[in-house]
C-alpha cells in the first residue's frame, strides 16, 4: 500500500532547481538585450563594408521588437499558459542564438536577432510569473 504522504509529496515541486532555470533563463534574456553593446566594434569590424546605420539595426531590431512584443507576449503566457510560453521563448530563443552565430550577412544577423528579441520576450514575462505564482510549473 502507498502511504497519504507518499502520494502528496510526489506532486511536490523541488523550488531550489526552478528558481535556478527560471532565474537564467530571464538573466540571459535580458542580458543579451546589452551584451551587444560591448561586441558592437567587432560585429563591425565581421561586416566590414557596412554602414553605422545599417549596423545600428542590430541593436535597435532587437531593442525594438523585444519592447513591443513583451506585454502582449506575456499577456498572451497568462491566457494559454506560462509553462507553455516559457519553453517556446526559450526554444526560439535558442535556437535564434545560435542561428545568429552562423549568420551569414549582416541582414540575416538582423533577421535573427529580431527572431531572437520575439523569444527573449516571451521568455521574461513568463519567468517572472512562474516566479510569482503560487503552482509554480
Amino acid at each position: 500500500m502507498v502511504e497519504q504522504s507518499q502520494v502528496r509529496g510526489a506532486g511536490r515541486i523541488r523550488r531550489g532547481p526552478v528558481l535556478a532555470v527560471l532565474s537564467v533563463a530571464s538573466f540571459m534574456a535580458g542580458l543579451d538585450l546589452f551584451i551587444v553593446n560591448v561586441a558592437f566594434t567587432d560585429i563591425g569590424r565581421d561586416f566590414a563594408g557596412e554602414s553605422m546605420a545599417d549596423l545600428s539595426w542590430v541593436l535597435n531590431g532587437y531593442a525594438i521588437v523585444f519592447a513591443a512584443l513583451l506585454v502582449p507576449l506575456g499577456r498572451l503566457a497568462d491566457r494559454y499558459g506560462r509553462k507553455a510560453g516559457l519553453l517556446l521563448g526559450l526554444t526560439v530563443f535558442t535556437l535564434a542564438s545560435q542561428a545568429c552565430a552562423a549568420a551569414p550577412s549582416l541582414w540575416w544577423l538582423v533577421a535573427f536577432r529580431v527572431v531572437q528579441a520575439a523569444g527573449a520576450a516571451a521568455l521574461i514575462p513568463t519567468s517572472l510569473g512562474l516566479l510569482l505564482s503560487e503552482r509554480g510549473l
